[in-house]
Formats: C-alpha cells, structure tokens, sequence
C-alpha cells in the first residue's frame, strides 16, 4: 500500500452522522475531525461508502420477475453512474472527502462493499431477502457498482488501497469455500479491471488456517494484503484483562500468522477496547501503546483502532443495539482527546526522530510448523512460549515445502492429517543434516515416533486430569491428552510425570528430535494468567531446553519474564534491541549480553548499568555495539 513503512491508521465514520454521513453531509464537520486526528498522528483512514447510500437501487416488479430496477420511483439515468445504479450525489460528497484528506495527507482505505456495519447489515431495497453473497443477480449488480465507483476514483492520489468491503463474511453465509472464492473473485476482478496500480485488501476480521470458507489461501491468492481484526473480547481461551500479554501480542501474532503462511503483507486492520466494561480509558492507552510497540518490532506493516469518534449518543440502529459498547474511539462524542489519541501521537514523534525507520527486521530463531487442523491458540501460545525462552519464531504451513530453519517447532499435534508424508520426509531430511524438531503430543496419531523419537510405547490412555511435569525443579502442571506408557526407550529422558518418561531428547542423524507427550502448548492456550500471574509455572522452559540444542546468535537475555527483546541487526557491529513490557504493571530487568557486545545508546527508557526499568506497557529501544 502507498503508506509509510509503519502505519498508524484508525478506521472512520465523522463524528456528526457516523453510517449517516454520507446522506447528512458536512464538509465542515469532517475537516474538523481531520485536524483532530492529523493533529493526533494519524497518517491513513479506512473509509465505508455505505453500499445502500451509494448504489440506492429499488426493484420494480411484475409477477413473478424484475421489470426494471430505479432509483425509488425515478428510472436510472442515461449516464455511466446511472447504468451502474450508482447515486451521483454521493460520489461527489465523496469527491470532498477526498479533497479534505489530501489537504491534510491523509491517505484512505476504501472498503467498497460496505454491507455489514457493526452488527447490522445494509444492502439497496432491491436486495431484500436475497443472499447477499450467492445471488448472481446481487454480484452482478455489485460488480457494476464497484468498475464504476474504483475507475471515477483511482484518480485520487490519497487512495492507498481498495478494500473489499468491511468483514463480507458477515453480510451472509456462503455454503461453501468455493461460493466465497467466487465473490472475492469477481469483486477483486472489477477492482484490477480499472485499476491495476492498487493493492486489494481483503477487509477480513478472520481467515481459518484451513479450507473452510474465507480461507487465507483463498484470499492470498486473489487480493494482495490479508487483514485481521483481533477483538480481545471475541478471543478464545481465555480472554485476559487488556495491557496484559495475551491481548497485547495478539495482534502482531495474528498479522504475522497470515503474512509468513500466505507470503502475501498482512495488517491489524481493525481493533479496539470496545468499551469501558473491560477497560478505563487510562488502560485502554496502555494496552494501544504496548500494541504499537509489539506491532512496529515484529514487522506488522501497521495498526487501525476501532473507531475515530465515540458513538454511544447515536440513538438509531446498530448503535441503539449496541450493549457492549459503542463509546470506543480516539475522541469523545465532544471532540475532546482521550489518554490512547496522546499516546499515538507520542509514537508519532518517537517514531520521526528515531534514526532507524523502516525499523531493520526482527532476527528469528526457528519455524512453527502449522498443521492441517491446528487450533490458532495452540499457535499462539507457541509463539509466546518461545518469546518467554528468548527466541522468536515464524510461521509455515507444514502441507507446504518445509523452509530451512535450525529449529522446527509442531505443538500440540491434534490431527492424524497434521502433515503429509512426503512433508514429513523433507522435514526429516533437514534434521539428519543437523536442524532440531520438538514434537508435542495432543490427541493424534502421528506416524515413524519409534524411528524419530527412540522410544516404543506399550499402549496409551486419554485423559483429561491434571497431572505434574516435572523438568529439572520445575513443576509444570497439564492437563489433556493421553498418557504414553513407555516400553522401550533409546531416548535421553529430560522430564517425568511422576515415575513416567514424558519429554525425551533423541538423536537423529546430526540432529536432534524432542518429544513431549503432553499437549502442553493446548492447555498453556486455555489456561487463565499462564501468561499474566507472576508466579505462573515457567513453561517456556521447556522451549528453553529445545533451543539450547541449536545454539543461537542471540545479543541480548532479559531476566524477567514480562520483558521480552527483539533483536534488529543493523549490520555486522550494530543491533537495535526492543524491549516491551507486556505486563500492566512496572518491572525491572537485568540485561545479559553476548561477550563482546555493550549498549552504546538508549533511543528511549531507563537502562543503567545492565538494569532496565520500563513503566507499564511501555517499552526501551535501545543500540547494541560489537567491541
């Protein structure tokens, strides 16, 4: 998209009319909310054309057929827009819209097909009763709106990207992955036919790991930027207070999911508090700023609060309906700033002094395999584990060739289909030449553990009881899965439940294989506080252990587990460190750096003598050098 490298975005509706806007246009109102959110650091928008506003087609019928669609009573006119159902006098408030944003470079996402809008769903009186997504006649219609709405506009140098429309899976249901590989066709095909020069963003709050509809393959392969919206209140397993871990790496985990699997950009397009139940306004700006942070060191091309304005005073649908909350914006309904606009704007001016922008990309340390049917939590908690065990992954999808990498990760495997055999092959083929794979166990059957792994197992029994794993002195409950009673073993046992073998190390050619027969990563995934309470068990030592056996180059270890370090090497003698705190409470943190290596310059927090002090949160930038 034609934005800068990192995007601190929000997603618009003016302040005055919000989904009225367009019908109750206020050049004024707009340019006001414009200087507010300039003035606030905001560089992109991403706008709705409500599709009933802008293509106001009524079906005129005789029994049994259409006869002739109109705008109410008045036929079509004979021009481009008439022919293409398309209001004139909307587009021309839009043509405004656009004149405001440039004089105030602002640059716009478009969501085209704007039929779904908050819990409520908006389509033309023609379309009443008819699937919004399925019907040919719909999508006909749909097409001509968006050739003539993308080529009256394409013009306009403050549009950045067309996007799909706002979260389409929710305008209807499709049957199948096919049905909504049609739509996403067509719609992404009238968008290219009128202009190629623009990326197509996908506009999705979700795209399952696999082939159910909305698929991330599906949209990879026809638009050019994958989208999520990652509502901490719509998470799964569990939901946590807000400036705490879960939520606040949430974003750049799922951005970073879609973009390593898919190979297409991937950004958090939509997400927000969603009110002041789960949240005050005082926390609400911590947990953004923690999120910009993590966003801006794992690469996410940029972040989009919902929305700019409160809309909780609105008093007509969806906002009457409402319960959970519509008073989530920068702004309040008066125009006034909250804590979270201060708090962009303070990255804002961080991020133009700052000597390294684009920020150099993160160093990673080994590959999470995702299998066919992997729950996104049990990813999640992967993910976060081996930040606690200061390594950082990417992601591959393991029914594609396996990439190069020292350290393959499959957590928690819970389909007998996770990965094919000839993948498992070529997996197994980068082990023997000396790469590490850690295999967990859920609930699957997993084929060659004897060869691979050194141990045989006399038989196994689910469970759903909690039972201790012992590693080292750590305790680390688990729960889940079946027990696996060893009957041979030509493996290092490195962990027991009880007189048990549950963690094993076994060479494998010049590599090395670990198995743990729990589903660890699963239940750590939908265990409250297991990545918010201090004393927590330190699961991620398990993760420690498995990168000890394929060393890494490293520069820097934090001491506390709340602060976690991405490294960004600048060259062969210089690396920018991240530090963020993902804990909503204040901590401290011994540094220990590679021998050789020092910390010449903090860009921005408290570092002194080895020692890092971060507010809530908050995090350090600092400069590492090689003596």
């Amino acid at each position: 998209m034609n934005t800068p490298a990192f995007f601190t975005g929000i997603n618009y509706w003016a302040s005055h009319a919000s989904i009225h806007m367009w019908s109750q246009w206020n050049a004024a109102a707009v340019k006001s909310d414009f200087e507010k959110l300039h003035d606030a650091g905001v560089t992109a928008l991403r706008v709705f054309p409500l599709w009933p506003v802008f293509q106001p087609i009524t079906a005129l019928r005789t029994p049994g057929s259409v006869y002739e669609y109109r705008f109410g009573e008045m036929p079509l006119p004979d021009t481009e827009a008439g022919r293409a159902g398309v209001n004139e006098e909307a587009c021309a408030h839009f043509d405004e819209f656009c004149d405001l944003a440039e004089q105030y470079g602002l640059k716009l996402i478009v969501g085209l097909m704007t039929g779904h809008m908050s819990f409520r769903n908006f389509y033309p009186p023609a379309f009443e009763n008819c699937d919004l997504l399925t019907d040919p006649t719909v999508i006909k219609w749909q097409t001509r709106f968006v050739r003539y709405f993308v080529r009256r506009f394409r013009s306009r140098a403050c549009i950045a990207a067309w996007d799909l429309g706002n979260e389409v899976s929710n305008m209807d249901e499709v049957p199948t992955a096919d049905h909504a590989y049609l739509w996403v066709s067509a719609i992404s095909d009238a968008i290219r036919a009128n202009d190629p020069t623009r990326p197509i963003v996908s506009g999705l709050a979700f795209s399952s790991l696999n082939g159910d509809p909305w698929n991330y393959a599906d949209m990879a392969e026809l638009t050019d930027v994958l989208t999520t919206h990652p509502y901490n209140i719509f998470q799964k397993n569990p939901e946590e207070p807000l400036p705490t871990m879960l939520p606040v790496a949430e974003p750049a985990f799922r951005a970073r999911l879609y973009a390593q699997i898919s190979g297409k950009p991937a950004f958090v397009e939509e997400f927000g508090s969603i009110g002041y139940l789960s949240c005050s306004e005082r926390s609400e700006a911590d947990y953004y700023r923690a999120v910009l942070w993590s966003c801006w060191s794992h690469g996410c091309p940029g972040v989009m609060w919902w929305c700019a304005f409160d809309q909780g005073g609105m008093t007509y649908a969806p906002y009457d309906w409402n319960n959970i909350g519509s008073d989530y914006g920068f702004f309040r309904a008066d125009g006034s700033a909250k804590p979270i606009a201060d708090e962009n704007r303070a990255f804002a001016q961080f991020r133009a002094q700052f000597p390294f922008d684009p920020l150099p990309p993160m160093k990673t340390e080994g590959v999470c395999l995702v299998q066919r049917d992997c729950p996104m939590e049990t990813l999640r908690a992967a993910d976060l584990l081996a930040r606690r065990a200061n390594a950082e992954l990417t992601f591959a999808d393991a029914l594609q060739p396996i990439p190069d990498a020292p350290v393959y990760f499959m957590p928690s495997i819970s389909s007998n289909q996770a990965i094919t055999r000839r993948r498992l092959v070529e997996l197994l083929d980068k082990v023997r030449v000396g790469a590490v794979l850690y295999l967990s166990l859920e609930n699957a059957l997993f084929r060659w553990i004897p060869e691979m792994c050194g141990v045989r197992f006399h038989g196994r029994a689910q469970q759903e009881g909690l039972r201790t794993v012992l590693l080292g002195e750590e305790a680390l409950p688990v729960a889940g899965g079946y027990d696996y009673e060893p009957e041979q073993t030509d493996a290092e046992v490195l962990a027991r439940v009880g007189d048990r073998p549950v963690f094993f190390r076994h060479a494998y050619g010049r590599g090395t294989i670990f198995l743990l027969t729990v589903p660890m990563e699963r239940y750590v995934s939908r265990l409250p506080g297991a990545f918010r309470d201090p004393d927590a068990p330190r699961y991620e030592d398990i993760y420690r252990t498995v990168f000890a056996a394929a060393p890494t180059d490293r520069i820097a270890d934090s001491s506390n587990r709340f602060v976690r370090l991405t490294e960004h090497p600048v060259d062969a003698a210089h690396c920018i460190l991240v530090a963020l705190n993902y804990s909503d409470q204040p901590q401290t943190a011994a540094l220990t750096l590679a021998p050789g290596w020092r910390i010449d310059e903090a860009y921005r927090g408290a570092y002194a003598n080895g020692t890092l002090r971060l507010p809530a949160d908050d995090a350090a930038v600092l400069r590492a050098v090689k003596e």
